[in-house]
């Protein structure tokens, strides 16, 4: 199926924040962020900021009405710093203006006193002043000590894996408008509608039926929209109701980079035990999780590295500890794999220094201790319907793996500079939310009486061709053309209670609430074509290529004369579904 969203990006006629039309007397922001890492505010002094041609405002921590407080998971994120800053990039206020020129030549004229204290940048000596955002968690599986001695091998080491930028395409950004009974609307580019939504309710101290959040599209996201998206909306709503005039707030690339968080990184200890024959015996890791200067999701992001701490293999003992360590660097954030990506990267790091020791290819470690049926995983649930070593076996006969080894090593004997490497990986990793009450949707489906259908969920379009599977799903179920069919934006006042898009289920949780909203029309729809063709049953009708079967022959009821009949008889064409994950 052609995407429409592709179609429209190629013409250039998306509309991501940036680019929908700015309502008369929409006000800019730009943020005034720390310019240490950490210390105590002494002064802030605006009055110079003010004076600036084109300022309007400035916004912040005293400015709020509600909580000065953002954090979703823990509640240890200010909105503003008030007293401290705990790293460089931490937003201290935001200045308003005609434009975004004099908005930054405003957040120039802001002058600060800080007292300067020590900053820590790394998780181990996070970890040593036990700077902790939450206690240790650990995963086991049987007592690890007792294995050691019927080792023949116990390798130790330690593994660094760094920090990724998302650098998606649209940086971060949003745009509030007031609305009428003291509400506000805001267009942001979030993955979490709802959390924008919630947040900025606290921040503002109203309910959440007074704030709309409304999302396009995004211009990627990659988990980084997830949950830092909620910042800047709710500095733009903010304002806006300061101020009673529209307010955007798009952060150039650079400010982007510098206040957001990237993938976490990771120090971490391993030790792994095997026998002669390279069957592991024994695992045992300690994961330190630089989390930043607050916990975002950096707790989640850490149980998901717990849970994949195995990765593909069965061990009989393990025991995986992880340490969720605050230091003064941006709060690190959700990054596609969400600490997954991580513990794979040491347990792998572990096989193939085992296989250095051992003297035989690391590809022979993996193989032979792959999952198998009804195997045990350190956090209790055991492998259903398992395939690792037929999908393993199988990827090495279709990417002829030894073939390329042998070019890769005729490669490296052949020239002494350039050298090449080859590496085969099996990975098992677990989709859906670890936060059980996510995995839900809704969808809310409308059938027009020209036959154009409208569709609203909870998902997030930023390039992966959701739309484009939820216009599949719906041309499938009605059996219409898809031009038929629009994907609406998505937004709370429609759906409401939305969870993230997140978590490769995007797809998954709302195509199944659509399906379940179609679903319900078209038993309508069927209930009013049998009564036009006179059929016993609705049983023996179906709707085929936009017209009405009888007992598999074509009628001369076509797709919205049938539509037209289920309204002139006051039949509803509209539905709306939930859809949870069973079990």
């Amino acid at each position: 199926m052609r995407s429409y969203d592709s179609v429209q990006h190629v013409r250039g006629e998306s509309k991501f924040v940036d680019d929908l039309t700015a309502p008369e007397g929409t006000l800019f922001g730009y943020v005034f962020y720390s310019p240490i890492a950490h210390g105590k505010i002494l002064k802030i002094d605006f009055t110079e900021a003010l004076k600036v041609s084109g300022v309007h405002s400035i916004v912040s921590a005293q400015d709020i009405p509600g909580e000065n407080q953002i954090g979703g998971i823990i509640l240890d994120e200010e909105l503003f710093a008030s007293k401290e800053v705990h790293y460089v990039g931490q937003p201290i206020a935001l200045v308003i203006a005609n434009d975004r020129v004099a908005a930054h030549n405003g957040a120039k004229k802001i002058t600060a006193e800080f007292e300067k204290l020590k900053p820590v940048f790394n998780p181990r000596d996070a970890f040593e002043k036990g700077n902790l955002i939450v206690p240790p968690r650990i995963f086991a599986l049987g007592d690890v000590e007792s294995v050691w001695q019927q080792c023949d091998y116990i390798i130790e080491g330690k593994v660094e894996s760094g920090s990724q930028e998302h650098l998606y395409l649209e940086t971060q950004g949003a745009f509030a408008i007031p609305v009428e009974g003291g509400g506000v609307k805001i267009i942001s580019s979030t993955q979490g509608p709802t959390a924008v939504q919630r947040t900025v309710a606290r921040v503002l101290d109203i309910p959440m039926n007074k704030v709309e959040v409304d999302v396009p599209r995004l211009g990627g996201g990659f988990g980084g929209k997830e949950d830092q998206a909620t910042a800047w909306a709710v500095m733009a709503a903010l304002a806006a109701i300061k101020l009673r005039r529209p307010v955007k707030i798009i952060l150039p690339r650079q400010e982007d980079m510098r206040m957001t968080g990237k993938r976490h990184p990771y120090s971490s200890d391993y030790k792994i035990g095997l026998n002669k024959d390279g069957k592991i015996l024994g695992y045992q890791v300690w994961y330190y999780q630089n989390a930043g200067a607050s916990a975002d999701l950096s707790t989640a992001i850490l149980e998901r590295t717990l849970f994949h701490s195995t990765n593909s293999y069965f061990i009989p003992y393990v025991k995986a500890t992880a340490y969720c360590c605050r230091t003064n660097l941006p709060p690190f954030t959700a990054f596609r794999g969400f600490g997954g990506p991580q513990a794979m990267f040491v347990i792998e790091s572990a096989i193939h220094k085992a296989a250095q020791v051992l003297g035989v290819d690391p590809s022979l470690i993996q193989k032979k201790n792959l999952l198998k049926e009804g195997d045990e995983f350190p956090y209790g649930q055991k492998a259903e319907n398992c395939r690792a070593i037929k999908c393993f076996d199988e990827a090495v006969i279709k990417f002829d793996f030894q073939s390329q080894v042998n070019r890769v090593n005729e490669f490296n004997n052949r020239n002494k500079i350039y050298k090449k490497g080859i590496a085969i990986m099996p990975v098992c990793f677990g989709i859906s939310f670890t936060t059980t009450f996510l995995n839900q949707a809704s969808a809310l489906v409308h059938v027009y009486t020209d036959g154009s259908v409208r569709v609203s969920t909870a998902a997030v379009e930023m390039g992966q061709g959701v739309n484009a599977k939820l216009s599949a799903i719906v041309s499938k179920i009605f059996s219409i053309n898809p031009n038929r069919i629009r994907i609406d934006t998505t937004n709370t006042s429609r759906v409401a209670n939305t969870s993230p898009t997140a978590a490769s289920k995007g797809a998954d949780l709302n195509g199944y609430a659509t399906i379940d909203a179609c679903k319900l029309i078209l038993e309508r729809l069927k209930k009013v074509a049998k009564e036009l063709v006179g059929a016993d049953d609705s049983s023996f009708i179906e709707i085929k290529e936009e017209s009405v079967y009888l007992n598999n022959s074509k009628t001369e009821i076509d797709w919205i004369k049938l539509i037209n009949r289920a309204y002139v008889e006051r039949v509803s064409l509209s539905a709306q579904a939930h859809h949870a994950t069973p079990n």
